[in-house]
């Protein structure tokens, strides 16, 4: 199930988003900060069936979301102006400029900030690992099989296969139970939820979110640089929000009534509308 939303006045421009029906994740593994491995109920929720694109974030950038402090948060407003951030720290750079290639070296604040521009959010950690992983809690979206080549755009050992991100419409079967796509791979995906060590131990009951501060975000899903071990879909990492590097990428979330029906059929790539 598809929806889509445009994202600039006359339409062209969209992010499709797949249903994500609520369900009991299995969380976590036996790895050191991914245990104890935990079940939770995830509620209904709507998510980016890929990582935004350079396209897609251009829109951000000429409707002057850099410079509307009502989509960032005070931290976020503080680090852009002081800064003086009006772009993405790659946004020049043809190895990552790529029209469909994600969107990177986006700081937490900035994937924040597009998330409400275009009506969503970031996902918590527990349903961005839910809309990987799937009631059956698979390892990476395709099941157990070990990563390679023609599954995803990794470092086997930790050798770059490709040195720069994979547009994002490519490998078909890193595709999710839900439809999410490249949730193992290319770029590390920021989640809302604070990052602490020992997050997997008081997971419990129903949407479950880290909220004790700290001076960390949650990081998901493995990179272009990353080896085999860390785009596993329980594997936890982490960076200050204020990082802005060629790994990092994000996807948008939205509540489950956000969209009234279903689309019939939705763009392939989620970035031209029909």
């Amino acid at each position: 199930m598809k929806q889509s939303c445009a994202i600039d006045s006359d339409g062209c421009c969209s992010i499709t988003a797949v249903f994500v029906k609520g369900g009991v994740a299995k969380l976590g593994s036996e790895a050191p900060d991914e245990s104890p491995v935990s079940t939770v109920s995830i509620g209904s929720f709507w998510l980016g069936e890929y990582t935004v694109t350079n396209e897609q974030f251009s829109e951000f950038i000429k409707a002057g979301g850099y410079r509307a402090p009502e989509l960032w948060s005070d931290e976020g407003n503080r680090f852009v102006v002081e800064n003086k951030i009006e772009e993405p720290a790659f946004y020049r750079d043809e190895r990552f400029n790529g029209p469909d290639q994600p969107a990177t070296g986006v700081s937490y604040f900035e994937a924040e900030a597009f998330a409400h521009f275009v009506g969503g959010r970031l996902p918590t950690e527990a349903e961005w690992e839910f809309a990987g992983r799937g009631e059956d809690g698979l390892i990476y979206p395709w099941g157990a099989t070990e990563p390679t080549s023609r599954l995803a755009n990794y470092a086997p050992d930790f050798v770059p296969a490709r040195r720069a991100p994979s547009p994002v419409n490519r490998f078909a079967k890193n595709r999710s139970p839900f439809g999410c796509m490249q949730m193992s791979g290319n770029v590390f995906e920021w989640c809302s939820d604070y990052y602490h060590f020992d997050t997997p131990g008081r997971r419990s009951g129903a949407n479950f979110v880290e909220d004790r501060p700290s001076d960390r975000r949650v990081l998901k899903g493995g990179a272009w640089t990353t080896d085999a071990d860390r785009i596993r879909l329980a594997a936890r990492w982490s960076y200050t929000p204020d990082l802005r590097d060629n790994i990092l990428g994000f996807r948008v979330a939205f509540g489950a009534n956000h969209f009234e029906a279903p689309l019939e059929s939705a763009p392939r790539n989620g970035v031209k509308a029909v």
